[in-house]
């Protein structure tokens, strides 16, 4: 719209303003011809369906050509909706509002508007915020958002000509004209007040309620939860600005290795389709920074921020912390713990239909912590929500229930801070705690000194920030401290000790007792909450029940110390009011430090009987697996562990916690904890020499990868057998990891080898060396499969590889072909003559002779292999296919499969290399070339030479 800005009121009525009357034309216009377009492409598109032109009522279309039932219409429609559906799009009493009509395009349209989905739904959202916020603008701001609207609608109407084949262009017309006319209306007095009439209308809407009222509560509520402090016991003055705000870094969030930005979280694509999964499931391991990105998310949408995309479209988000949870149906939930207030506006049969009309996002933190309450919910979000998006985070091991769940759902994993996120994590730490700058800079230099001189078995956790926050809380208290950290045990245990300290320093400063014995009793006090810490573990109970919230204070009370300040340093209190008054309810601040101290007590109980079996029986609890790699590391800090203890802590990681021999994470874990005990590592290690197969690929996950080969370097054990896929795109010199893996099984010497060099196999003229690698486990015998570049040294050494099963071997040289053609012969004769019981098991040889076209075909040897072979050549051209057929008619009488891979060779080429391959018997060419030739042509020639012929584009 370019005409010029004019005032184009002429008189403002009662206490309105300019600002009003702007918002009202905006009002209207969104209203208005928003829903005519809406109305309009519907009835087109409806027109082109079964219904008789467009005259069929839409309920009668529904049960009669999308066979719904009357079920499947009450469940999508209210009662007043579906009066409207009982008339056709053409009847005048079809009316609809923008929401209605937004609701029967993507319901009963269903996946024939979505490839205007996402327009219709923006559409649908500037409908809603036009209704439920106060827009403040003049009228230059106007002009740009009625640009912005036509945007929208010619956006839609495009779109719909695009599925109906039919041109559109005066309905576009009209949208523009009629926004024009609105913008540039000179309005009267009751022109005016007209305008309002709709907008006050409008505004008591209960959608319009439940948003600007539940969005003021929701904002309260999720203010309370800004802090990022793991450890808020500790803080006194110190991080007393650790917020969402302030220190929140960038994670690391990956879709099958594809890295996604935390803005593009509610977006996320598949196979760059517009596929937009409706439920996002995060996994990732405790401490990844799940929480943190739950907290993110709600403040984001609070400070109506645009760094998340699609976020600010959103008119509530319902942020659900799954271990907070203590009722069993959405509405309960929302009218007792997170909506009290706003849910009084509706009745309890209103709040689900409305929200259902509503653009909502639900927010799920913790899954992993929900109780059968809690699940319950998740499960009826899902089943009643199918237009909204909804974000879980859960720990990996819950996924497969949530993934059951819903059908279009896409799994995301957030692996925590990479190094820079790790660097400026620790910039915003340090800014929180010292204003002075110097300051800053010197404990930031000292940190990142003391963080690159790390162990190792530490500074690979550090990529958690759950981990990586508690270690500079640690150093924050005393930097000497931080020195002694090793592993994750060890850091828990330091802060807890220096919580102890603390509580200690404070119950003396209150006059209850002398430090040594206040410590004394501080300790029993926690051995007791570790105690009732392991019990609700096993309950899978989340807070702390009133006889154990008593039986602690009773404790403190005994021991004459101050209950308060003694509760308070382990754990928080959540108010609840009640029509009986207020209730009080603890638990821990995170369950890492549930976790924690109930290892505290097991590690105490497990030193006086020396046995961890009482205390597990009957367990059957994967989510317990964190539990006892710190029950392990305190019996070995204690110098408590034994075999014994060893062997059931293993026992117990498989039979009780489901934890899976295949899984090398968790035994890497294992023994890091252990701190490498040696009655660990060979627990561990004749535990992986009965594991039957490790697979290894180039793609895995780092951690994976790093716990396989540190598990070879610590155990001198490996599994029966090992399977190594290196893919095309990645070269065997990227991958050091991979390299030292096939070093150490060659050197232990226990393991059968599958290994596949894709690259180094398809990649004519690749030279890397793998001799090194490679060879050892040729002179061992221990080579099932390989696929890569075959040297001289490697075709010599074949020979000693009897168990060798399938090869697929890119040969550059006559040497090394001459070694294939000696060892393939030696075992010939081996097998008749010599050692009969040695009996070479190769059955399939695929060979790319990578060598040049100017090598004499007469120097070519013979091949003695009568079984599966496949012959790959490169580079042929109509001047070199005589010498392919010579070089075939050489090495072989017989093949199973030729390939001619990236060959500038034409029909007349290929005529000539099967003419000069008279006599060789091949059962299928497969021709990669530029040069086109037909399928009747390629039919023809296959015909003539008795050769079935596959001819593709190189």
């Amino acid at each position: 719209m370019k005409a010029s800005i004019v005032a184009s009121i002429t008189q403002i009525p009662g206490n309105y303003t300019s600002h009003d009357l702007c918002f009202g034309k905006y009002f209207k216009a969104v209203n208005k011809i928003g829903k005519m377009v809406l109305i309009s492409i519907f009835t087109m598109i409806y027109q082109t369906l079964d219904t008789n032109c467009g005259t069929l009522p839409l309920k009668e279309y529904c049960t009669k050509k999308l066979k719904w039932s009357h079920s499947d219409i009450n469940k999508h429609f209210t009662a007043s909706e579906r009066d409207i559906l009982s008339k056709a799009p053409f009847d005048s009493e079809f009316i609809c509002d923008v929401t209605l009509i937004f609701k029967i395009i993507t319901r009963i349209l269903g996946n024939l508007a979505e490839p205007i989905k996402k327009e219709l739904r923006d559409l649908k959202n500037l409908r809603n915020t036009v209704c439920h916020e106060d827009l403040e603008m003049n009228e230059a701001e106007l002009r740009q958002r009625m640009d912005d609207l036509e945007c929208v609608c010619r956006a839609i109407i495009e779109g719909t000509a695009a599925l109906i084949g039919k041109d559109l262009k005066d309905l576009i017309t009209e949208v523009k004209q009629g926004l024009q006319d609105l913008v540039n209306a000179k309005l009267e007095i009751n022109d005016i007040q007209s305008y309002l009439q709709d907008l006050e209308f409008f505004r008591q809407e209960k959608h319009s309620k439940m948003i600007t009222e539940g969005r003021k509560e929701l904002m309260a509520t999720y203010s309370k939860v800004k802090i990022l402090n793991p450890c808020s016991w500790l803080s006194e003055n110190n991080f007393a600005d650790f917020t969402v705000d302030n220190v929140f870094t960038a994670l690391r969030i990956v879709d099958n290795g594809i890295n996604v930005q935390v803005s593009d979280i509610l977006n996320v694509t598949q196979m760059k389709t517009r596929y937009i999964p409706r439920v996002v499931i995060i996994k990732g391991v405790m401490g990844a920074g799940k929480t943190s990105l739950y907290r993110y998310l709600l403040n984001e949408w609070c400070k109506r921020s645009s760094a998340v995309t699609g976020l600010i479209a959103i008119d509530i988000v319902i942020g659900i912390e799954m271990r907070t949870v203590s009722c069993g149906s959405l509405v309960q939930f929302l009218r007792e713990q997170l909506l009290k207030n706003t849910s009084r506006l509706f009745s309890e049969s209103d709040i689900i239909p409305v929200l259902q009309e509503m653009n909502v996002l639900f927010v799920i933190d913790g899954m992993d912590e929900a109780s059968n309450q809690g699940k319950a919910i998740v499960r009826e979000i899902v089943s009643k929500f199918t237009d909204s998006h909804i974000i879980i985070t859960t720990r990996p091991e819950f996924t497969l229930e949530l993934m059951q769940m819903a059908e279009d759902h896409i799994v995301l994993q957030v692996e925590g801070f990479d190094d820079d996120s790790q660097n400026e994590f620790v910039k915003k730490v340090f800014a929180v705690k010292y204003v002075d700058i110097k300051r800053r800079e010197n404990e930031i230099r000292d940190f990142f000194v003391y963080k690159a001189s790390a162990c190792e078995s530490l500074s690979n956790h550090l990529t958690l920030p759950l981990t990586l926050t508690l270690l500079l809380v640690l150093w924050c208290d005393d930097s000497l401290k931080v020195t002694t950290v090793s592993t994750t045990t060890r850091l828990y245990q330091n802060i807890y000790d220096m919580s102890q300290k603390k509580l200690t320093t404070r119950l003396e400063s209150l006059g209850e007792g002398h430090s040594v014995s206040l410590s004394r009793k501080v300790r029993r006090w926690l051995l007791e909450l570790g105690h009732i810490a392991w019990c609700m573990l096993k309950e899978e109970v989340l807070h702390l029940s009133q006889d154990h919230a008593n039986f602690l204070m009773d404790i403190c009370e005994k021991e004459g110390i101050n209950p308060i300040q003694t509760m308070s340093t382990f754990l928080k209190c959540d108010l609840k009011e009640t029509l009986t008054g207020t209730s009080y309810y603890f638990s821990f601040h995170h369950s890492s430090g549930q976790e924690f101290l109930a290892a505290l007590y097991i590690s105490e109980e497990a030193s006086k009987s020396w046995s961890l079996f009482p205390l597990f029986e009957d367990i059957k609890c994967s989510r317990l697996q964190e539990l006892i790699m710190y029950v392990t590391g305190l019996l070995k800090i204690n110098g408590k562990m034994t075999s014994s203890l060893a062997s059931e802590i293993k026992c117990s990681l498989i039979s009780c916690m489901g934890a899976l021999a295949c899984d090398p994470v968790i035994w890497w874990r294992l023994l890091e904890e252990a701190e490498k005990d040696p009655a660990v590592c060979q627990i561990v290690g004749s535990f992986i020499n009965q594991v039957k197969l490790w697979v290894i690929n180039s793609w895995d996950a780092r951690e994976m990868i790093e716990a396989k080969l540190k598990l070879l370097q610590e155990t001198g054990a490996a599994p029966s057998e090992v399977v190594i896929h290196i893919q095309y795109t990645t070269s065997f010199i990227q991958c050091s990891e991979l390299q030292n893996i096939i070093m150490l099984i060659g050197e232990i010497g226990k393991s059968k080898v599958r290994l596949y060099l894709d690259s180094q196999f398809h990649t004519a003229g690749n030279q890397e060396d793998i001799d090194t690698h490679v060879v050892p486990l040729l002179k061992l015998n221990r080579l099932l499969e390989f696929k890569g570049y075959a040297s001289e040294l490697f075709t010599s050494e074949l020979v000693k590889a009897t168990r060798v099963q399938s090869l697929f071997i890119r040969i550059t040289s006559l040497k090394a072909l001459f070694n294939l053609h000696t060892s393939i012969r030696k075992h010939r004769r081996w097998k008749v003559k010599i050692m009969p019981s040695r009996k070479w098991t190769l059955k399939y040889l695929e060979l790319f002779l990578d060598i040049s076209t100017t090598t004499k075909t007469l120097e070519i040897p013979q091949l003695h292999f009568n079984h599966h072979l496949v012959v790959k050549l490169a580079g042929i051209t109509d001047s070199s296919a005589v010498w392919a057929g010579e070089v075939l008619k050489r090495l072989h009488k017989q093949y199973n499969s030729v390939i001619l891979q990236a060959s500038d060779v034409t029909l007349t080429g290929m005529k000539h290399l099967l003419n000069t391959a008279n006599g060789v018997s091949i059962k299928t060419l497969r021709v990669m070339s530029n040069c086109v030739a037909t399928q009747e042509e390629v039919n023809i020639l296959a015909s003539k030479s008795g050769v079935k012929i596959g001819w593709g584009c190189a």
